[in-house]
């Protein structure tokens, strides 16, 4: 599947492709050099620090990817670049609304990029490196190897084999049947119907009826630029992670890792996973990941690649947990008291669950859901837990030992993607003061659409105009009782009565939770 950004192909067909139908830009979170930064240093790796380094773009399109990051780290660099020129344009426009002086979008060609660039600590290809041809495939690893820093990431990401085997086959046949199509909406429509009429006539008993359903309602639920760029691209390409590490280190590159860390994780697939790997020397790390895609059926990667020469230390454990900052968001039954014995269930999203009994644990985890979306550093975390459970009369002798308990209990968090780790945490403010404010970006985004970015670098959907509107009222300028006022002005005598100080409180509250507010 692709991702953020123009993905450029190298040539002018596909600009015009790219200008014909928009792809969506917006920001990835695994992009970010916060993200990168955190991967590499877990591995060994000394990078740049995210607040103070050069960021490089490959495919920008609108700058949807890059700007968030240009506004969040206002002392780093920024440069991005993008065939369509209508993207390059819609971009500029943006950043000039915004006022950023730090970041530069280029019209310009992959193949042109060379060493007047300059050098860089991150270079992103997001939604690139599968929907352009060969040569600028071979492009895209010589400019992560000539123009990177000496400790710099480069991210790539790309379909994957193979867990594409299974979307190819829709592939190819909607591409069979569009052939002869050349208007976009209609060869997304095609495609669509084929899809659709296949799954019902099929056999719904039958393993290859249940792969056409499935494969219909991802198609279904594909965005038509999206699916228009991506499952009807002819020249589209998906590889084995052994392959693409190996064209790396063709190109004076190695592999690193996966933008997320649990992705590279053996420990969350189970004993099964354990007993396929245990046969591979672990120095053999790709090899490792190439048979865990065996295991799951990966379909997308986003891999990370760092110079050839680069040491990195693959023994990765919780110890690492202790030189990092933690965020967690976990709900927990009400009247869970941490100091108590017995087992407490903390509940992440998308269905995870952790059951721990360590007091520690339970003492720092609830500190985490409390402080989110703000980062805590593992020892101010270690001290919370530890000295508040002092406070209520449980003293540990062994205070090492549940220090180094607690860092395991998080790192096999992290492990299972139920907390992050940090080693620059997101800059935001988690707390509402007295005239609180929320980012200038997505007050301009909320003036457009219902889509706005997080000081996280994520994405959340404002559907409500009038919660787009408050939003807009919070500039740093208002106190709570102001924003109820300003709400109020204009209100129908129905909604007038919403518009209290406790309703404005509440949406405060929920800002702050999703990131959005800045000192």
């Amino acid at each position: 599947m692709a991702a953020a950004g123009e993905a450029t192909a190298g040539g002018t067909g596909a600009a015009f492709a790219y200008d014909a139908v928009r792809y969506p830009s917006h920001p990835f979170a695994q992009t970010h050099p916060g993200r990168l930064a955190t991967i590499a240093t877990l591995f060994g790796m000394e990078p740049a620090p995210p607040g103070r380094c050069r960021v490089l773009e490959l495919g920008c399109g609108a700058g949807g990817n890059l700007l968030p990051m240009a506004y969040a780290l206002p002392e780093s660099e920024f440069v991005g670049i993008d065939l369509s020129g209508e993207a390059i344009a819609a971009g500029g426009a943006r950043l000039a609304a915004l006022g950023l002086t730090n970041v530069t979008l280029r019209h310009a060609d992959i193949m042109a990029v060379d060493d007047g660039f300059g050098r860089f600590d991150y270079i992103v290809a997001h939604g690139v490196y599968s929907w352009v041809p060969q040569p600028v495939r071979d492009r895209v690893l010589a400019i992560a190897c000539r123009q990177l820093a000496p400790q710099g990431v480069a991210y790539v990401s790309y379909n994957a084999y193979p867990g594409s085997y299974l979307r190819d086959l829709a592939r190819t046949m909607m591409l069979h049947h569009v052939a002869a199509i050349a208007d976009a909406s209609e060869r997304v429509a095609q495609g669509r119907a084929l899809m659709r009429l296949l799954a019902e006539a099929s056999a719904p008993d039958k393993p290859y009826g249940i792969l056409l359903r499935e494969q219909a309602e991802r198609v279904a639920r594909t965005p038509d630029a999206v699916l228009f760029h991506d499952d009807l691209d002819p020249g589209a390409r998906a590889f084995f992670v052994a392959d693409f590490a190996a064209d790396a280190a063709a190109a004076g590159l190695q592999y690193l890792g996966e933008a997320t860390f649990a992705h590279t994780s053996f420990g969350q697939h189970g004993e099964t996973a354990a007993r396929l790997v245990e046969r591979i020397p672990a120095e053999d790390f790709v090899a490792r990941e190439q048979y865990l895609d065996f295991l799951v059926g990966r379909g997308f990667r986003e891999s990370l690649l760092c110079h050839a020469e680069v040491r990195l230390d693959r023994g990765v454990g919780p110890a690492a947990v202790r030189r990092c900052w933690i965020a967690g968001m976990a709900e927990v039954d009400r009247g869970v008291d941490p100091a108590a014995e017995g087992v407490a269930t903390f509940r992440f999203g998308k269905g995870a669950t952790l059951a721990t009994d360590h007091r520690p644990s339970k003492m720092a985890l609830l500190r985490l859901a409390e402080a989110w979306p703000a980062a805590i550093r593992f020892d101010e975390l270690a001290a919370h837990a530890l000295d508040g459970l002092a406070a209520r009369g449980i003293l540990f002798a062994d205070r090492a030992e549940q220090i180094e308990a607690l860092a395991t209990t998080l790192f096999r968090a992290f492990c299972r993607e139920e907390v992050e780790l940090h080693v620059a945490p997101p800059r935001l403010v988690a707390t509402v003061g007295e005239r609180p404010c929320v980012s200038l970006l997505a007050r301009r985004e909320a003036e457009a659409g219902p889509l706005v970015t997080t000081l996280r670098h994520g994405v959340v959907a404002l559907e409500d105009e009038t919660v787009r509107r408050f939003l807009g009222l919070v500039d740093g300028t208002r106190s709570a009782a102001d924003l109820a006022a300003a709400l109020a002005v204009g209100a129908s005598a129905a909604a007038t009565p919403a518009v209290t100080a406790e309703a404005v409180a509440a949406n405060l509250r929920m800002l702050a939770r999703l990131g959005l507010l800045v000192g």
